[in-house]
């Protein structure tokens, strides 16, 4: 699946980008409020992203 909001779903299965897109509608749907909402996409995005590779000799 492509997305230019998230350009790592493309490296999920479509069954796990799927699952990801249902939580994040089902976070809009139960959140009340904006920054609930941005707070609860975090944490998905968190879960499902990859973990970015920090070029040779960069310490986090």
């Amino acid at each position: 699946m492509h997305s230019s909001a998230f350009l790592w779903l493309s490296e999920l299965s479509d069954e796990q980008a799927y699952e990801f897109l249902d939580e994040v509608i089902q976070a809009a749907h139960d959140a009340g409020t904006h920054t609930a909402f941005l707070h609860t996409l975090d944490v998905l995005v968190g879960q499902y992203a990859p973990s970015p590779t920090l070029p040779h000799g960069v310490m986090p």
